[in-house]
């Protein structure tokens, strides 16, 4: 917890409010990003990279909570960016050893 510009005590998850997504969380976890899911999950991406004002705090705190997990183990829209495109951003992974 920090000190908060308007007195009290600003919360590490204050930023969650001002997320355009909460507004309406379904359209940000389709069941997939692809298929019949496909222009749902581009829509919230589009959504959240033209209009959110804390894109930038949502995608550092998914590839915080996320670090390390493939895409496969992610989910939902964060930042602007689908769970394989986290993924690729997430600085803990390393790739894949090369075929022998």
């Amino acid at each position: 917890m920090a000190p908060h510009a308007g007195g009290g005590v600003m919360s590490l998850y204050d930023w969650t409010a001002r997320a355009v997504c909460a507004d309406d969380p379904d359209l940000w976890q389709p069941a997939d990003t692809s298929g019949p899911w496909k222009a749902d999950a581009e829509e919230a991406k589009e959504i959240c990279r033209d209009r959110c004002p804390v894109r930038t705090q949502c995608l550092a705190h998914a590839l915080r909570i996320e670090a390390g997990r493939p895409g496969s183990a992610r989910h939902g829209i964060a930042g602007g960016h689908g769970p394989r495109e986290r993924a690729q951003l997430d600085p803990t992974r390393t790739a894949a050893p090369a075929a022998a």
